[in-house]
């Protein structure tokens, strides 16, 4: 592992700019409405999050799972591909790479019975799990360490001042932004800080009395730093707009949605 993020292959290797993002996402997008397009992301996204609570993972695993999965799917389209194969073998590579192992019998297990409602079952066994895991670690070209922008955030937070309730805020603003591309587009730190920006803005930051955040100026603080405000706003804007597609989601809708992206066209 690369001893601090700027000599990461994330770094080098894995920061696009938002036309390729776009043009990666074209042949699903002839189906979809763009609105349509992301709330079919959130919805795996989703599906991710739940065979990670069936597994009891804890949050640094689910979120390399996300990010596994849209790599993946910056090079393929959902719709030639199976989606529920995909993120069942980002799961169980993240268990492995997040050194939280867990027998693949027990993830397609687990698997099985989250995709019952919606797929009639998980229709693979754990010999093909491990047989796409090769293709996997292929389509990510073997750059598999990822960073997330917890531990900024509670590095930040932990300077300012910030107590539990606004920390745990801006934690859950980190948590939302994986149902965006922001971790494609962006370094971790910046996410945090735009969280952080959020938290403030929203008024749900807490500062102890006497802590550097109690006793700053927040819009002076955020002003002085040696970063790009512009993109902090820009990742915050993301977040937002994605809670706006977020309060109209119903997952009861989704694998109806599914099936008319997969429809056959002649």
């Amino acid at each position: 592992m690369a001893a601090n993020y700027w000599a990461s292959s994330q770094q080098n290797h894995w920061l696009l700019d938002r036309w390729n993002l776009a043009k990666s996402s074209e042949e699903d997008r002839k189906y979809l409405s763009e609105k349509d397009y992301v709330k079919i992301k959130i919805w795996f996204n989703h599906l991710i999050q739940k065979l990670a609570k069936r597994l009891q993972l804890r949050q640094q695993v689910v979120a390399t799972a996300f990010v596994y999965f849209k790599r993946f799917y910056t090079k393929n389209s959902l719709r030639s591909t199976d989606p529920t194969l995909v993120l069942v073998t980002c799961v169980y590579l993240a268990t492995k790479i997040e050194e939280c192992p867990i027998h693949i019998k027990m993830v397609t297990q687990e698997a099985k019975h989250i995709f019952q409602a919606d797929f009639g079952g998980f229709p693979y066994d754990s010999a093909k799990v491990a047989e796409f895991e090769f293709y996997l670690l292929e389509e990510l070209e073997f750059y598999l360490i990822v960073w997330h922008p917890y531990r900024s955030l509670t590095l930040i937070c932990n300077d300012l001042g910030m107590r539990e309730s606004g920390l745990q805020y801006a934690w859950f603003l980190v948590n939302d932004s994986y149902r965006t591309d922001v971790c494609l587009l962006y370094p971790p730190h910046m996410i945090a800080l735009a969280a952080i920006y959020l938290t403030v803005v929203l008024n749900h930051a807490d500062f102890a009395p006497g802590s550097l955040g109690d006793r700053t100026d927040m819009r002076q603080w955020f002003a002085d730093l040696n970063v790009d405000i512009e993109a902090v706003i820009e990742i915050s804007q993301e977040i937002l707009s994605i809670t706006e597609v977020w309060s109209d989601w119903k997952e009861e809708k989704m694998p109806m949605l599914w099936k008319e992206l997969k429809l056959p066209r002649q």
